[in-house]
């Protein structure tokens, strides 16, 4: 951008009075950033973006779509048939509204529609739309916009759609139906309490021990994901968090190794090349300072930490206590002195931290539970306790499934330990592989389906070759929860085509669960050990990991992982929404309707969206997406973001551009933002670029800001430049603004010319500048003065408004500025999460 002129005037009406000058600098300044616009499409072009606004029937078109309710986005999920009564059908969609940048509040459409079949041609038309109700937890009184907007955009000539696909989704629909609650498993884990940083080591079980090759004096624990090793004398020998431990027997105590034996070195290089260990919070290659204390257990269990010895404050609105330096939810109350507990969304009370645990259901909590302030630190547990808004919205939200269209040349592996071992499913006719990590479904001797990644496969033997499925037999979705592959249960076909599949999973598939009563919970609560061979498979854990909820304003409502304190309350969980040892590493926070598997699979597959979690434990998303709107404007754009749970350290980006061929017009931007959760610190910028050969329009601008969400000291900063060719008129302005201590400082200054009347304003700060004769006013505590050959007179303010109103509503728009940059968008709260500190939140 161009420099906007000095404190000294001579600049300043230099700059004035030579406005073909300005116009020139002025284009000059817009041309980096036009040129700087490089095209952003996929390497493989994903299907056509929704187009927002477009009616409900409008063919070939994805879901969600998303709609403008004045302020608020609303976005409507694939519809669900749930009912089909002769030539009538019914069913309901999940629906988000809320601010744009904000969290939504969740709810139902309910409607119905008239159904004529015809199966010759294999098509149904579908007409009388009718909206039966709408329903939004969060925000009832926005039900009669989102009513009003759904009906303005039904089909008025109805829908025509196949019939396979209607019964499809029929068919799916009444098994998701009976999924829609499940009786979970809560017996409670073994709960342990420590002040002090520790570790808690999970093994699946009795430790199992197998020869290192290379090391044959040294036997490695395969049912663990740590590196843990014994020698011939007996010790063990455990890396976690960059240090080494030792101990004679696995229960401790465990001490630091003070220099590590070259035989012990050989044998965890040698252990290594078999089965990758994980690091345990080891953070960028350096140990954690000081080594945290080491807790193995061979049974289900959650380790609790405190921040040194704890604290007890009172919840403001209740009578309840809250543990407020502990990682997890901890509560007493005062009324019975039970203490209470939130552990993968499971509540447990015991009348002391080291004493017995016994399971409440979460409608039967104390009362003061559901008077927790949204705005409480601790407001997350909320989603826990039955009948509340946030449990309400959880649960909704946790029936949106994430969809994706699949090529179905797509193909799959899998590798077994061995030869193919099944075992029968209880409950079913069905068989299971258990020794190879992805669920390997035997219906009969010549039909075997599996999951990867979200994605049904087909094949007639165990060895494959696998292709994409069609279809998925109904027999699979009796699939009791007991069963350590019960999450395959939510995985679907939606519809068949000639070269694709639509697919998709609930959140199910990640292993978060409605309970009767309405509340999520993580895990199905059942124990497994996995599989024991040359290798180990285990099974999805419920415990150990520190897993929670929340409902936020950064991500709606969310699940995850805790990173707990900066220097980590827990190891990283083995299991991710599918099935496979470290398949996702440390999840940390996420939310559940944006965590998108399908990316896993690169361009090969799906190229629409994707998520993931590198091994050193950083969690990254990206989307890329064309297409073309109802009005012509083909549009293009990409966007990532990234979290590592372990440092803190977040950074997120997008940038698109647009055409129109009818009109002209075209733009570019681009935005990012960097920081870390635990300092709070933080930086943030965004770019972009406008033209319109039709009305003459051209536009730049760019923007950042800088700060710490903690102390509240920040700075930011704005340019903006534009010129329209048939108006003949310019401007250019720079806007800083600081708060240091409490102490808000802002700088303004600027210029705007009209070539066609010759009429010219600038201003800097408490100066301006106008007129064609030059004239100066200056503003102070006493009011407006003009300089004159006599030096600086008091002016009428009145007769001077439009020059002198310039400048102050400059300065103010100054301040909402600086409001809009530090306090709203990088203030406050955590990444979205349950333990998050400071940092990126609106």
């Amino acid at each position: 951008m161009p420099t906007l002129g000095g404190k000294e005037e001579p600049k300043i009406m230099a700059t004035i009075t030579s406005r073909t000058a300005l116009a020139a600098a002025l284009m000059a300044s817009l041309a980096p950033m036009l040129l700087d616009t490089t095209p952003v499409l996929a390497q493989q072009a994903p299907a056509a973006a929704p187009s927002q606004n477009a009616p409900l029937g409008t063919p070939g078109l994805g879901w969600p779509r998303n709609f403008d309710v004045g302020t608020n986005r609303l976005q409507i999920y694939q519809p669900q048939i749930e009912s089909w009564d002769g030539d009538r059908i019914g069913g309901r969609a999940a629906l988000a509204i809320g601010p744009v940048n904000g969290a939504p509040a969740y709810g139902f459409i309910h409607f119905t529609a008239q159904a004529n079949v015809d199966k010759g041609a294999g098509l149904v038309s579908l007409s009388s739309f009718a909206i039966d109700q709408v329903q939004v937890a969060g925000d009832p009184n926005a039900a009669a916009a989102v009513r009003k907007t759904v009906e303005q955009r039904l089909p008025k000539g109805g829908l025509t759609v196949p019939l396979v696909q209607l019964q499809a989704s029929y068919a799916v629909n009444k098994q998701i139906a009976d999924l829609r609650t499940q009786p979970v498993q809560n017996t409670p884990p073994k709960i342990i309490f420590t002040s002090t940083m520790t570790i808690l080591v999970p093994i699946a079980g009795e430790p199992v021990l197998r020869p290192v090759e290379g090391a044959r004096t040294f036997q490695r624990v395969i049912n663990t994901q740590p590196l843990l090793l014994k020698d011939d004398a007996g010790t063990f020998h455990l890396q976690a968090a960059g240090t080494w431990y030792e101990s004679p027997n696995l229960t401790g105590p465990w001490v630091i190794t003070p220099q590590v034996p070259q035989d012990v070195a050989a044998a965890a290089k040698a252990a290594q090349k078999s089965q990758k260990a994980d690091p345990l919070l080891k953070q960028d290659g350096k140990p954690v300072t000081p080594p945290p204390a080491i807790v193995v257990a061979t049974q289900p269990t959650e380790l609790i930490q405190t921040d040194g010895q704890p604290e007890l404050l009172p919840v403001a609105g209740t009578q309840l206590m809250t543990m407020k330096n502990a990682d997890h939810a901890v509560f007493m109350d005062p009324n019975s002195n039970d203490y209470y507990v939130l552990i993968s969304g499971r509540w447990f009370k015991g009348k002391s931290l080291d004493g017995e645990w016994t399971y409440v259901a979460n409608d039967a909590l104390p009362a003061d539970f559901a008077k927790i302030s949204p705005e409480d630190p601790k407001a997350s547990v909320l989603v826990s306790v039955a009948g509340t808004q946030q449990a309400k919205e959880a649960a909704i939200a946790a029936t949106i499934p994430q969809t994706a269209t699949v090529k179905r040349t797509t193909t799959a592996k899998v590798s077994y330990d061995g030869e193919p071992k099944f075992v029968a499913i209880p409950g079913t006719t069905l068989k299971y592989a258990v020794n190879t990590p992805q669920p390997v479904i035997e219906v009969n001797r010549s039909s075997y389906y599996m999951v990867s990644q979200g994605i049904w496969f087909t094949a007639k033997s165990p060895a494959g070759p696998w292709t994409v499925a069609t279809f998925v037999p109904e027999a699979i979705y009796t699939i009791p929860i007991t069963s350590p592959i019960y999450y395959v249960t939510y995985v679907r076909i939606y519809s068949v085509q000639p070269d694709v599949v639509v697919v998709g999973y609930t959140p199910g598939y990640m292993g978060v669960i409605v309970q009767p009563g309405g509340t999520v919970v993580y895990g199905t609560g059942y124990t497994c050990n996995g599989y024991v061979g040359s290798v180990w498979y285990g099974c999805p854990a419920t415990y150990g990991y520190g897993a929670g909820f929340s409902v936020g304003t950064a991500v709606g409502f969310g699940f995850g992982f805790a990173a707990g304190w900066a220097w980590g309350a827990a190891v990283t969980p083995y299991w991710g929404p599918y099935y496979g040892p470290a398949a996702w590493g440390h999840w940390g926070y996420v939310n559940v309707n944006a965590a998108n598997v399908y990316g896993r699979w690169g361009g090969n597959a799906v190229v629409h969206g994707a998520w993931g979690v590198t091994p050193y434990g950083t969690e990254w998303a990206g989307r890329n997406a064309y297409g073309t709107t109802a009005r012509g404007t083909e549009f293009q754009g990409r966007s990532a973001a990234a979290f590592n749970p372990y440092t803190g350290n977040y950074a997120g980006g997008r940038e698109g551009s647009y055409y129109n061929p009818y009109t002209g017009a075209a733009g570019a931007g681009r935005a990012g933002v960097e920081g870390n959760a635990y300092t709070g610190n933080y930086a943030a910028g965004r770019e972009q670029v406008h033209t319109n050969p039709t009305t003459g329009q051209t536009s730049a601008s760019r923007s950042g800001a800088v700060g710490n969400a903690y102390t509240g000291n920040a700075a930011a900063g704005r340019q903006s430049a534009g010129y329209n060719t048939n108006t003949d008129t310019a401007h250019a302005s720079q806007t800083t603004v600081t708060r240091d201590n409490g102490q808000v400082n802002v700088d303004s200054k600027g210029v705007a010319t009209n070539q066609k009347t010759g009429n010219s304003v600038a201003w800097n700060n408490g100066n301006i500048y106008t007129d064609h004769d030059g004239n100066v006013y200056q503003h102070n505590e006493s009011g407006w003065s003009q300089r004159t050959n006599s030096g600086w007179q008091s002016v009428d303010r009145n007769a001077n408004t439009n020059y002198l109103d310039s400048e102050r509503q400059a300065r103010d728009w100054s301040s909402q500025r600086f409001n809009s940059y530090g306090g709203d968008r990088f203030g406050g709260g955590g990444f979205g999460g349950f333990h998050g500190g400071g940092g990126f939140r609106r």
